[in-house]
C-alpha cells in the first residue's frame, strides 16, 4: 500500500510539473506575440506617422501612446555632456538590462530632441533619482521637449 501511495504522490509531481512545463511554453508565446504586436503598434502608430509628432513636445506624443513607460536611457554619443535624445521602454529596466545580455533587442522607441540636452541640467539628477525608471518627473521634464525625430 505504501508502495502505491508513494507512486500516486510521484506521478502526480510528474503531471504538475508536466502541465507547468506547457505552461511555460504558453507563456513564451503570449509574450513572443505581445511583443510582436508592440512592435506594430509603434511602427504603425508613431514611427510611420512620425511627421505628426515632429516639431511638437513630447508630451503630445505621450498622451497618444496607449503603452505604460517603464523604463528609458538618455542617450548620447554625439558632442560631449550633451544627449541628443530618449529610448522609452515598455519593460522595466531589469528586463530591459535582461534582454540587452541575451541580444534580444527590447521593444522600445528612440526619440530624438530638436535642440539636445546637457547633462549639466535635469538630466542627471533625474537619472540618479529615478535609476531609469520613468516617473511622473522624467514625464514633466522630458514631456517638454520638441521631438525632432522618431526610430
Amino acid at each position: 500500500m505504501t508502495k502505491l501511495f508513494i507512486v500516486a504522490i510521484l506521478s502526480s509531481y510528474i503531471m504538475l510539473n508536466l502541465n507547468g512545463s506547457s505552461n511555460l511554453k504558453d507563456n513564451y508565446q503570449t509574450t513572443y506575440q505581445v511583443a510582436q504586436d508592440t512592435a506594430k503598434y509603434l511602427e504603425d502608430n508613431f514611427i510611420n506617422k512620425k511627421v505628426k509628432f515632429q516639431h511638437r513636445k513630447l508630451k503630445y506624443l505621450l498622451a497618444k501612446l496607449k503603452l505604460d513607460i517603464k523604463s528609458y536611457i538618455s542617450v548620447g554619443n554625439q558632442k560631449l555632456g550633451q544627449r541628443p535624445g530618449i529610448l522609452i521602454y515598455f519593460e522595466s529596466k531589469e528586463i530591459v538590462s535582461a534582454k540587452m545580455e541575451k541580444k534580444i533587442r527590447p521593444n522600445g522607441m528612440y526619440i530624438e530632441f530638436e535642440k539636445p540636452l546637457s547633462l549639466y541640467t535635469d538630466v542627471t539628477d533625474l537619472l540618479i533619482k529615478s535609476k531609469g525608471e520613468w516617473l511622473p518627473a522624467e514625464a514633466a521634464f522630458y514631456g517638454k521637449q520638441l521631438v525632432k525625430d522618431i526610430n
